[in-house]
Parts: structure tokens; C-alpha cells; sequence
């Protein structure tokens, strides 16, 4: 059970820091689904209004659920709502929980409002972004400084979720626009896709 909570905490955490989403909900409603109920997981609702419905399982216990998992994709799909089951496999596989951690350590640090305008304009000027690295060294910057941007949501990852200096940021104003598929990218996800 406490592989299954520190899962589901690592799925919020990134989830959260995603620029995409504007709110996560724990169990947000019981679906009445054919011969039994479910509760899934959260409910994401992203910048663009739209909500998608994920279920946090670890990895072996997926199979076990997946006559459920289709009735509920089928269920919501015909809301127009998409579902996804992420597992700690999922969101391990490219170690991002890691860097939500540490990156979320400098959402409430302080700095100087001329600094972090410095980062924010020159990422504003190149929509394609630019590695942490090239920002620290170009702008003569603390790493710290960059983290906190990302942490308050100003600045993003342009691709994987990665602290290495070799990752690429950019400005939020510059993300992609389908916000729901947005956040199921970042987590590295598809929708769930049901069996026919």
C-alpha cells in the first residue's frame, strides 16, 4: 500500500508542476459502471477547461483491472472525457519524479525581480527556448534561479522533464495548446485504450 500512496504523490507532484494543468482532484466522483462502481484516482483539469480521468496503479496490478479500466475509458470517453492509468513504471522511466522534487524545493525562494525578468524576457525573445546551461552561462544566472521559475510555472520544460543542463526550457506563453494531451506527453502516457 505505501508503493501505491508514494506513487500516487509522485503522480500529483508532476501533474501539479505540468503548466498545462490549472487543478488536480483526488477521488473525484464514484462511476456507476455495468455491475460495479469505481472511484478512480484524479481528475486533471487543464488551461483549456477540458478534464481527463487517470488511475495511479502500480504496474502488476494493472492487468487485474483491466476489464474495469475499459468500462470506465468507455464510460467517460462517451462524456467526452479521456481516462488514463499511470503506473510508478510510467513515471520512473525517465527518473522526472526525481526532478519535480528537487525543482518544487525552489518554489518559494527569493530573488531579484531584475534576475528572474532577465530569464523571462529571453525566453519570451526565443520561442524555441534554451538549455539550462546556455542560460546560466548567457545570462549569468543561478541554477536556483532557473528551478524557481519552473516551480512557479513561468518557465517550462520544452521536452522530458529534466534537470540536466542540457535540457531545453521555454516559456510558458510557448507550450503547445492542446492542454489535455500536453499534460498525458509530459508524463510520458497515452489514453487508455480499451480492449475491443
Amino acid at each position: 500500500m505505501q508503493a501505491e500512496a508514494t506513487t500516487e504523490s509522485a503522480f500529483v507532484q508532476v501533474a501539479a508542476l505540468c503548466p498545462a494543468t490549472r487543478y488536480v482532484s483526488s477521488q473525484p466522483e464514484t462511476l456507476e459502471l455495468p455491475g460495479q462502481n469505481y472511484t478512480p484516482d484524479y481528475r486533471v483539469e487543464t488551461l483549456d477547461g477540458r478534464t481527463a480521468v487517470w488511475e495511479v496503479k502500480l504496474e502488476a496490478k494493472v492487468p487485474k483491472h483491466r476489464t474495469l479500466f475499459n468500462l470506465a475509458a468507455r464510460h467517460l470517453a462517451a462524456r467526452g472525457e479521456q481516462f488514463f492509468v499511470i503506473s510508478e513504471k510510467s513515471l520512473r522511466r525517465r527518473d522526472q519524479h526525481h526532478a519535480v522534487r528537487l525543482v518544487l524545493r525552489y518554489a518559494k525562494g527569493h530573488f531579484e525581480p531584475a534576475e528572474l525578468a532577465k530569464v523571462t524576457q529571453y525566453l519570451l525573445a526565443h520561442p524555441l527556448g534554451a538549455s539550462i546551461q546556455q542560460l546560466i552561462t548567457e545570462l549569468n544566472v543561478a541554477r536556483d534561479l532557473l528551478f524557481h521559475l519552473i516551480a512557479t510555472r513561468v518557465v517550462t520544460f520544452a521536452g522530458a522533464v529534466s534537470t540536466a543542463s542540457n535540457s531545453r526550457l521555454i516559456h510558458t506563453d510557448y507550450r503547445e495548446k492542446n492542454d489535455a494531451l500536453y499534460l498525458a506527453r509530459w508524463l510520458g502516457v497515452s489514453p487508455w485504450r480499451t480492449d475491443l
